[in-house]
């Protein structure tokens, strides 16, 4: 496709066509592999990104990255959720997915950057509490017992008893127990 916009090398508006290729970039000290985009100038020649392209690589770069390295495997999804002994149907609903996403996700489908940061999120006990909490009423009363008796959803008994004297305390006693815990 050739459309004309300004090449920086002539300095003028000139017909450019878009340009894929695979690019290795390192972050954090790992190397990751995109696809990233550019135009040619079909003048000079030359390649070069628009600003909105240097954004759409960047974004690619960090989206190739949480694939390779923040993904939980399949096997890491059915321990995680069978450390709350959830069927696949009624964890998918606490997280807000569909009915059959997880199923899909533990077949080893690549669940969109919102999912991971959702299942990331279940990975801790008192975050996946509020999201039960939340989305309780979305699965049956089996479920519910289920969830409610295994011990990922038991580790958080102990942080309703810690939120509840947190939230008696002042704004200064909380700075001083924040500064003591961090420091």
């Amino acid at each position: 496709m050739t459309e004309k916009i300004m090449c920086y090398t002539c300095e003028t508006e000139r017909a450019v066509e878009l340009k894929e290729r695979k690019e290795t970039v390192t972050i954090k000290g790992k190397e990751v592999e995109f696809t990233a985009v550019s135009y040619r100038c079909t003048v000079c020649g030359d390649d070069f990104e628009t600003p909105e392209q240097m954004d759409a690589n960047l974004e690619a770069a960090r989206e190739a990255y949480a694939l390779r390295y923040e993904t939980f495997s399949p096997d890491e999804l059915v321990a995680l959720r069978s450390s709350y002994n959830a069927s696949q149907k009624a964890f998918g609903l606490l997280l807000g997915f569909g009915e059959l996403t997880m199923n899909s996700y533990e077949k080893g489908s690549i669940p969109t950057s919102t999912n991971r940061l959702l299942i990331k999120l279940a990975s801790d006990p008192y975050c996946f509490r509020k999201m039960y909490d939340v989305n309780k009423s979305r699965i049956g009363e089996t479920q519910r017992k289920r969830i409610e008796t295994s011990t990922g959803f038991q580790e958080t008994k102990h942080w309703e008893r810690m939120d509840a004297v947190y939230h008696t305390l002042t704004a200064d006693e909380r700075r001083s127990v924040e500064r003591r815990t961090t420091g």
